[in-house]
């Protein structure tokens, strides 16, 4: 499948900022079921930026903004081809509990950050009934429906850093919270897991994670690799799927992190949209960064109405201060 894509981030400030520096993953993975073609980054206010891969394979992209500003915007523009073949998991040979891994395989099997080990979470694994010598693609869809009619799609529920314990109890979350909880069942069952931040095009079909940023995981099988599974849409991935980043959870692969100087209070806008291509756009550029128009202040703007009511107020405070110094002066000298 041959897709454009176009993942736009806008960043609103409620007062000027300052020192901007951020670090992106926005560039989907160049693998071998998945090929980038071109890619383009825009930046307001227009910055320089850096690129590196993680540890992980993840390509990254740093820029610093330094004069004082009121918005950052981040437009990632891709086009991607996907070739992924969905597996027949129930024809590989692979059993459980797994033989001894390579260790290279340790970090995908360890519990950290929102991934938590927990008895309501050894609970849930029990409902699956593993028993030795099962399948492991039998294993591994029990999962995946489980995760499915147990919980409850829900906007808003949970927040980036949510541990799976809290998605356990209340029984509700978005396909990040799932992506984590297939994650800590795997983990539990002794298969190694990782998380993977990406975008889904759904086309004519519906589905959960569509226009914006989508997670899913992918769980490992010693015969045929990383299998891409998606709890929040009870589906295997196929090549609606495009791969940005991959990690041990979320925390390796947010789609934007930094800092900022400043006291001003942050608010954040997503819009993805994907669009399937019959071929390839003529003049593409493998890697661009192009400026957007955000606007920089090198000294604060004029004050505004409301900004003028507050010195208006502190100025007749500090005139009634000063004249009720000198009535106090007035009476000590009387």
């Amino acid at each position: 499948m041959l897709l454009q894509i176009s993942h736009a981030t806008t960043l609103t400030y409620s007062d000027l900022i300052a020192e901007t520096i951020m670090e992106l993953r926005v560039a989907p993975r160049q693998s071998d079921d998945q090929l980038r073609f071109a890619f383009t980054l825009g930046l307001g206010p227009a910055a320089n930026a850096t690129s590196y891969s993680d540890w992980l394979g993840n390509l990254v992209y740093v820029f610093s903004i330094n004069p004082m500003h009121r918005n950052v915007q981040i437009v990632a523009s891709s086009i991607v081809e996907t070739h992924r073949k969905v597996p027949d998991l129930m024809a590989l040979a692979d059993t459980w509990p797994l033989p001894p891994l390579e260790y290279a395989l340790y970090d995908y099997l360890q519990f950290s950050g929102p991934v938590e080990d927990s008895s309501e979470l050894r609970s849930l694994v029990s409902l699956l009934g593993p028993s030795d010598g099962m399948s492991l693609g039998t294993l591994v869809m029990q999962i995946l429906r489980l995760i499915h009619t147990q919980f409850t799609y829900e906007k808003g529920a949970t927040g980036v850093s949510t541990p799976i314990t809290e998605v356990l109890k209340h029984g509700r979350g978005v396909c990040q919270d799932f992506t984590h909880l297939m994650i800590g069942v795997a983990r539990v069952l002794g298969i190694p897991a990782r998380y993977v931040s990406g975008i889904i095009h759904s086309g004519n079909s519906s589905l959960r994670g569509a226009a914006q940023t989508h997670a899913w995981c992918e769980l490992y099988f010693p015969s045929g690799g990383w299998v891409g599974l998606d709890p929040t849409n009870n589906a295997l991935v196929d090549d609606r799927f495009v791969t940005v980043a991959v990690g041990r959870d979320y925390r390796d692969v947010p789609p934007n992190r930094g800092v900022y100087k400043g006291k001003a209070k942050e608010t954040i806008a997503v819009e993805v949209t994907t669009t399937a291509l019959t071929s390839l756009p003529h003049h593409l550029a493998g890697e661009r960064i192009q400026p957007l128009g955000v606007p920089t202040y090198s000294e604060p703007p004029a004050p505004t109405a409301l900004r003028l009511r507050q010195l208006e107020e502190q100025q007749q405070q500090q005139q009634q201060e000063r004249e009720g110094r000198l009535h106090q002066q007035q009476q000590q000298q009387q």
